[in-house]
């Protein structure tokens, strides 16, 4: 899922007349991780409810900035010990067993968390570039 940011623009032509290139994706980058950090907590928020271990809370893990195709990104996922990224999947999607569709507690809860935090992934990454005015 991708966030579309409305009113960023005036923001970053700001820090672009300001900054080099470098110090811009500098910026950009840590701002980027700044958000990350915000999905990260909703999605370990929204596992709260239905959390047995909490390994799958343990597991969560924010990989680095990475650019493609001139859009930068960063990945939230699941890496460690338990292999919880298996289950993740499991319970984000549900799955079948003998033609019945299973649908676990935290159905569609990685969807939700994002969801419900878009507002303040968009509101971390405008503070955090904010910084550099």
């Amino acid at each position: 899922m991708s966030v579309e940011f409305k009113g960023f623009e005036d923001v970053y032509k700001k820090l672009q007349n300001q900054l080099s290139e470098q110090a811009l994706s500098r910026v950009s980058n840590k701002a980027l991780m700044a958000g990350a950090d915000v999905v990260s907590k909703a999605v370990s928020d929204e596992f709260e409810a239905f959390k047995d271990t909490g390994a799958s809370q343990d597991e969560i893990v924010i990989g680095k900035v990475t650019s493609q195709n001139g859009y930068k990104s960063v990945l939230v996922g699941w890496n460690g010990p338990k292999e919880r990224y298996r289950l993740v999947h499991l319970n984000e999607f549900g799955y079948n067993r003998q033609g019945i569709k299973i649908k676990p507690k935290g159905y569609g809860s990685i969807q939700r968390a994002i969801s419900n935090s878009e507002g303040a992934f968009l509101h971390a990454v405008t503070k955090e570039m904010k910084k550099q005015l």
